[in-house]
Order: C-alpha cells, then sequence, then structure tokens
C-alpha cells in the first residue's frame, strides 16, 4: 500500500468550467435536506437533468424541478410497503459482462432489501406513488434514479452496463439515499483527484446535502469505487484518507455493507414491527386460496403461507406426479438429481432445513450430500446435484408457494439463491423416469409469463431430527461451518 503524508489536499473542479461545457449545464435545484436552492453541474441524459452520474435531479419538460422543497415526508417513503413495477422491456435484457438477466438481477436486489432491512417491497397493483424499473439502451451510464418519492410514477433507468450492486444502489436513491463519497464530511476520509477523471465526467462529485445516521462507510454500495470516471487502467480517482494521511484503498462494495443496512433500518424504522414480505409473492398473498402443500396442508396463517417445517421429505412433482430421487442411489459427489416413481429408500427422501427466512438447505437421506448447482453455476440449463455441504448461495433454496400462476399447478417453487432460478425438470412434463433437474429462469413476454414446476413436501419424518447433518450446525441457529464444496 502507497502512503503519503498531507500537506494540502486540492479538490480539483476544474475551475472556471462553464455553462454546457463537456456536455454539462448549471442549473439551480433545492434538493431533499438542504436549505436552500443551490447551483449544480449537471448533464442532460434525454430530457432528464442528471447529477453526479446517475441522480435524476429535473427533467426538461416539467415547469418546476424536482425537489424545490425541504419536506421529509415529501421524499422518504411512508410506513408500509413500497410498490416495485418491473417493467417488460427489462425482461428480455442482460447484462453486457456476465450476461445476467436484468429482471433476475431486479427480484434478486428486492429479495436482499426485504430478508435484510426495514423496507417491505411488493408487487405493482395500482398503487398511486410507485417505482417503475426500465430498461434503457444508452450505453454511457449503468443507471439513473431519483432520490427519495417523487410521487406517482417514478422510473429507474437500468442499461445492460448494470450489475447487482448498480440494482441496489439506483433503489436506494429511490428509497433517499445519498452517495457516500458526496457527503458533508466525505473529505475526512477521501481525498478525491479528478484530474485522473475523463474531464466530462469530473462533476460527478459534487458534494451533495445528505448523508444516513452512520459513520462513515468506505464499502457502502453507494460508495464510488477508487477508480470511478478514470482516464487510465491504474489511476486511482479516490483515495482514503485517515489522520491526515492518504493511501491507496479498495472502496465499494457489490451489495449492502453492515452500515448501509444500519442506515436504511434508520430511516425506516417504523417499518420494523411489520411482516416481511415476499415480492414474488404478493399478489398471490391476497389469494384466500393459499394453502401449504406439505405437512400442514389445510391450514392458513396471516398471509395465507404456511413455512415447510424441518423434517424429511419426499418432493413430488406436481406436474408429473414423480418424485425427486438422486440418480441411480449413488452416494457420489456430482450425482444428478432426477424425477422417478417414489420407492420407500434413502434417496429418494430429503432433509429439508431451514437456515433463515425462507432459504433452506435440502440434503439426500442416503448420502447426506446436499443439493445444488453445478460449480455454482447460474445460466439457464445448469444441473441440479448433489455435494458435499459449503456455506455458499449455490447450496441455499428459496420455498415460495404458488396458488397458481399461469397454468401452474398449485405448490412450493424452489428458487436457488445464488442465481435466483427455478428447479424444473429438463423437459417440463416429460413423463420419463430419469429426467434430470436443472435451473432456469421464468420466461416473461407480452404481459404474460410461463409456468414454473411446483412441487408438494410430503412429510416422512418431522422434527426434530437427530440426524448426521446436525454435527454441521454450529449453536448459533442457522448458521454452518463445514466448508467443502464443488
Amino acid at each position: 500500500m502507497k502512503t503519503v503524508v498531507l500537506s494540502i489536499v486540492v479538490f480539483i473542479y476544474s475551475i472556471g468550467f462553464s455553462a454546457a461545457q463537456n456536455g454539462y449545464l448549471q442549473k439551480t435545484f433545492q434538493l431533499p435536506m438542504s436549505n436552500e436552492p443551490k447551483s449544480y453541474f449537471v448533464k442532460q441524459v434525454g430530457t432528464d437533468y442528471v447529477l453526479n452520474g446517475d441522480i435524476i435531479v429535473g427533467n426538461t419538460l416539467q415547469s418546476t424541478r424536482l425537489y424545490q422543497n425541504n419536506d421529509k415526508d415529501r421524499y422518504i417513503w411512508p410506513k408500509g410497503e413500497i410498490a416495485i413495477k418491473l417493467d417488460e422491456s427489462i425482461t428480455r435484457r442482460t447484462t453486457l459482462r456476465n450476461k445476467e438477466n436484468l429482471r433476475q438481477l431486479a427480484l434478486e436486489a428486492i429479495g436482499i432489501f426485504n430478508r435484510q432491512t426495514n423496507l417491505r417491497l411488493v408487487g405493482y397493483s395500482g398503487q398511486k406513488d410507485y417505482i417503475n424499473i426500465k430498461f434503457s439502451p444508452d450505453t454511457t451510464y449503468g443507471g439513473l434514479s431519483p432520490v427519495g418519492r417523487v410521487g406517482g410514477e417514478q422510473v429507474i433507468w437500468i442499461t445492460d452496463r448494470a450489475s447487482l450492486a448498480a440494482l441496489l444502489h439506483e433503489m436506494l436513491h429511490s428509497f433517499g439515499f445519498w452517495h457516500e463519497q458526496s457527503r458533508y464530511d466525505r473529505d475526512k476520509y477521501v481525498v478525491i483527484d479528478t484530474s485522473k477523471a475523463f474531464p466530462e465526467t469530473r462533476h460527478n462529485f459534487q458534494m451533495e446535502p445528505g448523508s444516513t445516521v452512520t459513520a462513515y462507510d468506505y464499502f457502502s454500495v453507494m460508495h464510488y469505487p477508487e477508480n470511478a470516471f478514470a482516464m487510465k487502467m491504474g489511476d486511482l480517482t479516490i483515495r482514503c484518507k485517515k489522520d491526515n494521511v492518504v493511501s491507496d484503498c479498495v472502496i465499494g462494495g457489490n451489495s449492502l455493507s453492515a452500515k448501509d443496512i444500519a442506515g436504511i433500518n434508520a430511516s425506516y424504522f417504523y417499518n420494523a414491527s411489520l411482516p416481511r414480505v415476499n415480492y414474488q409473492e404478493f399478489k398471490v398473498q391476497q389469494s384466500s386460496t393459499i394453502f401449504n402443500g406439505g405437512a400442514s396442508s389445510g391450514k392458513m396463517t396471516n398471509t395465507g403461507i404456511v413455512p415447510i417445517a424441518d423434517g424429511v421429505y419426499k418432493i413430488k412433482i406436481n406436474q408429473t406426479g414423480k418424485y425427486l430421487a438422486i440418480e441411480g442411489i449413488s452416494k457420489d459427489n456430482g450425482a444428478r438429481l432426477v424425477q422417478w416413481d417414489y420407492v420407500e429408500q434413502g434417496n429418494h427422501q430429503f432433509v429439508i432445513r431451514k437456515v433463515s427466512d425462507r432459504i433452506y438447505t435440502i440434503s439426500a437421506v442416503h448420502s447426506n450430500r446436499y443439493i445444488n448447482t453445478a460449480g455454482q453455476r447460474r445460466e439457464d440449463g445448469t444441473a441440479v446435484i448433489q455435494w458435499d455441504y459449503a456455506n455458499q448461495d449455490n447450496v441455499k433454496w428459496e420455498l415460495r408457494y404458488y396458488a397458481s400462476n399461469e397454468g401452474s399447478k398449485p405448490g412450493w417453487v424452489i428458487v436457488n439463491k445464488n442465481s435466483m432460478t427455478y428447479l424444473s425438470l429438463a423437459s417440463f412434463s416429460g413423463t420419463t423416469n430419469g429426467e434430470p433437474l436443472i435451473i432456469q429462469q421464468q420466461q416473461c413476454g407480452d404481459g404474460s409469463c410461463n409456468s414454473v414446476q411446483t412441487f408438494s413436501f410430503e412429510p416422512v419424518q418431522q422434527a426434530p431430527l437427530k440426524l448426521k447433518e446436525d454435527k454441521l450446525y454450529q449453536n448459533s441457529p442457522g448458521t454452518l461451518n463445514k466448508v467443502k464444496g464443488n
């Protein structure tokens, strides 16, 4: 790590930068958490005025600009659920780098917020105020969003340059959060050198009026990376600063940091007592016809869903009437998960164990090995196999109950936590013994989605369990300590 003693820190704002130079305009806005209007350099992207790379602060079509007051109740969402609409335009789009489906990334981001924070995000069903996530073909940014609640429809634009971190970042803007590197006290913690940045991007580091109640967070998903907007590979536009000493460091995060979560929960403290929701099941949960397809069939909770209890189950594929099994009664790592007529033996029985909210592990009784996606791969068609336990997301599964879904039979869907894709037969309604299981995303288009594979969990043995896998669990609930993996 390189360090230098700091004598004078110069933040280069390109003095004398004139309006409209390098595509920037000088406009006056009173942004949330500011006491008076202030002049900012913004870039016009389409009809939007954009501050600091991705914050929409106004629109050329409006007679008045967004955020012309400092009313907290205007831009922080009120207690309760926030409606999110996933526009059809993102359904078949993939990221440029990893070819990840944008809709699946949005669903993964929504799931992270719902599981880890006080935010309660639900599907759009006619709410007055809502967020609409849309695709833009623009190649000059990853995403754009206003800060906080605007009122009515507000759009988050994402492009094929987006990532999961970008989705989390833009959504946090819409929930009312600013950039970390632009907070009022940032000069105590970082030095920003815009001389290393492209001239047309040098005004992406202007101070913003808001910050969370948490201490400065180098690893926040709201922090730009150390090479943000750099002209040359290896150049750093942001460096860490502590006690007047400047050093190179790694900055930014790929998901929510602990301080991100603390900041969200502090701002939305009033949601802490509200029950958590599953975004994809929200409309289903409004139905009175939702029942558990497993051990507690016929019972209902306030949400209409009875969670699967820990235990040993045979798992039926509702579309075919056959059951999950490990091929050939094999105990080897890599043996495939297939469908078969039920046989009373261990390769047809599975231990279901909850590790966190709606997240489970599934292990074969005969081998004590865990069902997971081969090689942690995420793409459609990836084989589902058994392997020794490893504390990684491809061995964890989210169980969601579907009353109906465009022709799907009522039952549980099994979603891989690593890829957020569905467990399914390679041949969706194939009736042949030995048909393999794969993961694949649900395909949507023209306003509808295709059917998903659903399952029933039929109990063989209920908890409390005395199983070999108990040795994998530490004393704290939901924590596993074995680390071997495929």
